[in-house]
């Protein structure tokens, strides 16, 4: 037990070290990239009015993440996990995602080694803990760009009366940035900020459909900038897409209420074998430590979750209908 700990504690000193001086040599550059990015990016409000002691404490973690994060990304996972971050609205760079996903890892692979002696559930408990902060960071993607989704058509319409009242395309964005909610008005006003520090605005509204990756708001840039190079009514052209995204809203609720059976059983799956083997536990431990302490066992759990993966698999494919 006391070499298991000396060695964690060595471990943990020349990570810790070599953190240091990445950021010693490092922590110029990275406050000039900082100074940038509050320019070159949009935060929300609350975020920008933290209290400075919080805001410090966050900015030195992310900064000793992405270091550890650098020693061990490669530039396409970082290309995918930063598009994965915009879109998610999460404030981090890449680097400091893979230094959380180290560290997540790393810690449950000590923390079930430490417990069970058994390298063969440390190790996969180590790489579920790296998938971990992959997992949640999904979750919050699609759950913001379901909120973006369904505020879509309300913001066209806004739009449209915008530009019948006589304002600007540029003027009427910034009305829904400065009225809207979140998602919206934060993806809105970002193009509003690019636009005005001099991007041209089919530019930046690329930019948007690239962080946004959502098949109606694709539809609304394309029509735009189609009509930007060709005329026309463009009030009009942004009421037929608000009804036709209104429609496809509408079709997905339907779908979502007939496929929820489905969806249910892909959590039971999950959750059943789990929930049953915690009452084994509590009920007769020596019982279940056979599974935990036996070759076999360790097999049979393994075996257990591939096709409890495959079985999830197979019903998410079922039930996700295009529409």
């Amino acid at each position: 037990m006391i070499f298991y700990l000396i060695l964690l504690g060595v471990f943990l000193t020349v990570i810790l070290l070599t953190i240091g001086i990445y950021t010693l040599i490092f922590s110029s550059r990275l406050k000039v990239l900082n100074r940038i990015d509050t320019y070159a990016n949009v935060k929300n409000s609350s975020y920008s009015k933290e209290d400075s002691k919080a805001k410090g404490f966050r900015e030195e973690f992310f900064n000793l993440m992405g270091a550890l994060g650098k020693l061990f990304s490669r530039e396409a996972y970082k290309e995918s996990i930063q598009r994965k971050l915009n879109q998610a609205h999460v404030l981090m760079k890449a680097e400091e995602f893979f230094g959380v996903c180290l560290a997540t890892a790393l810690g449950i692979f000590l923390l079930l080694f430490l417990i069970s002696r058994t390298l063969i559930l440390a190790i996969t408990g180590g790489l579920l803990g790296f998938k971990l902060p992959n997992i949640l960071l999904d979750i919050k993607k699609k759950k913001r760009m379901r909120a973006l989704n369904s505020q879509l058509p309300e913001a066209l319409t806004i739009i449209s009366n915008g530009l019948r009242a006589g304002f600007s395309f540029p003027q009427a964005m910034s009305v829904v940035s400065k009225e809207m909610e979140a998602p919206i008005a934060e993806e809105f006003g970002r193009v509003i900020r690019e636009n005005s520090l001099g991007k041209p605005m089919e530019e930046a509204l690329q930019n948007l459909s690239d962080r946004t990756d959502d098949e109606d708001l694709d539809m609304f840039i394309t029509a735009l900038l189609i009509q930007r190079q060709v005329g026309g009514n463009l009030a009009e052209v942004l009421d037929n897409i608000s009804n036709t995204i209104r429609e496809r809203i509408r079709i997905k609720g339907e779908i979502r209420t007939l496929t929820a059976q489905g969806r249910l059983s892909a959590i039971i799956i999950c959750a059943l074998p789990a929930v049953v083997a915690g009452i084994i536990t509590l009920m007769n431990p020596e019982y279940m430590l056979v599974l935990i302490q036996e070759t076999m066992g360790l097999i049979m759990i393994g075996t257990a979750v591939f096709f409890m993966i495959v079985g999830v698999i197979l019903i998410r494919r079922i039930v996700d209908i295009k529409v």
